[in-house]
């Protein structure tokens, strides 16, 4: 789930996305409730000074035995008014008072949560504002989200009104419903968009694995965005190039391989005519070799011009049946037969490169012990003998062509030291490789890694 967001294109397009809906939509709120309170401090603020004004009317209009009337008739569960006989200067006392007649019946919800503000202080009322309020003090209580009030109006006669509405703590419902569209939305806009830019992405990918390890692609389709399009045709232009080139490689190297026979055959037959025989035999045999490596130079020339398609067989049989081959020759080669292996490759390449894996091990090791198993998406192929082994420093030597450990000049012994060369060939060409290494117990392992993916 974690590779999901952070390895693939539409993890990380959706998790963009999503964080910048996110915070746009916590500073979207933030300022939209700001404002909002803004406007809604105002609403009651001019609420509360009606109601107050309204009170001061009705107290100068009837006589001081109405009073307690009129006041009862005002409160209501958020706003509360009261007579003292002076004014109370100290923001906290007023408080404590104001919170004390709150919490007389009927209680509004969250009463019992209006702490003391400290820094609250009583602000004199504009004089163009409401005629009969403006000698009120008024006194803003954010916690309270509401309004502390007191003014004369008569002879020790003061009006103290509060007005506490708790607000609301979270964000609406509809609030959260609108997050789960817009989240919902941006997530099918975010998928269809990456499967428009992802599908030429993971076929160009697709097609470079392939061309990686030698297999015939067609030309890509050019589709999608330009991007993607400037991107696909400049992958075909490669690939149509790499194939020229190697082509051109390929050819060239069977052009001189098959020129050089000509004057090789012509100085084996004036060879011939050396009366010392030491020296024309030695002479002769070192054409005859040169002969040999030009042959088997033409040979794997004209096998990589010959381009084989890539398709699925199963490993395990492929490995089978060239070992009984190779037994059948009167070779000591064994294989550990195991269950259906179905694996894409270039069979008859493979079974090249097995085969010159194989009989370089039995030709130095003596015998040959093939074995197969699958690990996942990659195959080992492991090839052991009983030889004396190689030194850490050829392990890596003997790929290289016309490299032979064997000191003497015996091709049928020696070979011209390019099997292996062109087993790591063919095996790269897949997308694996191969390495030697001693056994502990003696002996060589060719250890061949082949991946499927």
């Amino acid at each position: 789930m974690k590779a999901f967001w952070t390895r693939r294109l539409i993890g990380q397009w959706i998790m963009v996305m999503l964080l910048a809906l996110g915070i746009s939509q916590v500073l979207f709120y933030f300022i939209f409730r700001a404002e909002q309170m803004r406007s809604l401090r105002e609403v009651r603020r001019e609420e509360f000074l009606a109601r107050t004004a309204s009170v001061v009317r009705l107290v100068n209009t009837v006589g001081p035995e109405l009073h307690s009337e009129i006041l009862g008739a005002a409160n209501t569960p958020v706003v509360r008014f009261w007579f003292t006989t002076a004014s109370i200067e100290d923001p906290i006392a007023w408080q404590n008072e104001g919170r004390n007649k709150m919490l007389e019946p009927p209680r509004p919800p969250a009463a019992a949560d209006l702490p003391p503000q400290a820094d609250a202080k009583w602000d004199k009322q504009h004089p163009n504002e409401r005629p009969e309020t403006a000698s009120a003090r008024l006194m803003h209580l954010e916690d309270w989200n509401g309004f502390g009030l007191q003014m004369p109006v008569g002879p020790n006669l003061w009006l103290q009104g509060v007005y506490a509405k708790p607000a609301s703590t979270g964000p609406p419902w509809y609030y959260h419903l609108s997050m789960g569209i817009s989240a919902v939305l941006l997530t099918l806009g975010a998928v269809m968009l990456v499967r428009r830019v992802g599908r030429p992405l993971e076929r160009l990918a697709e097609a470079a694995e392939k061309v990686g390890r030698g297999e015939e692609m067609a030309p890509l389709p050019e589709e999608g965005a330009d991007d993607i399009r400037h991107t696909t045709a400049a992958f075909n232009r490669m690939q149509e190039r790499l194939r020229r080139f190697v082509q051109d490689r390929t050819q060239m190297v069977a052009a001189m391989s098959h020129d050089l026979r000509t004057p090789i055959t012509s100085m084996r037959l004036r060879a011939e005519f050396i009366s010392e025989a030491d020296t024309r035999e030695k002479i002769i045999a070192t054409l005859d070799e040169m002969k040999a490596i030009a042959e088997s130079t033409l040979a794997f020339a004209r096998e990589e011009a010959a381009t084989e398609p890539t398709r699925t067989v199963d490993l395990n049989a492929l490995l089978e049946s060239l070992c009984d081959d190779l037994a059948g020759l009167g070779w000591d080669v064994t294989f550990a037969p195991g269950n259906r292996t179905p694996w894409r490759c270039r069979p008859d390449a493979m079974r090249r490169a097995v085969r010159n894996v194989v009989e370089n091990s039995v030709r130095y090791g003596h015998r040959a012990r093939v074995a197969l198993e699958v690990r996942g998406q990659r195959a080992l192929i492991t090839v052991d003998d009983d030889g004396t082994g190689i030194s850490e420093e050829d392990s890596e030597r003997v790929f290289n062509p016309f490299v032979r450990l064997e000191s003497s000049r015996n091709r049928g012994t020696g070979g011209v030291g390019l099997g292996l060369s062109i087993a790591r060939t063919i095996i790269r060409s897949h997308g694996g490789d191969i390495t030697l290494a001693n056994r502990p117990g003696g002996g060589l392992r060719a250890n061949i890694e082949l991946p499927n993916d």
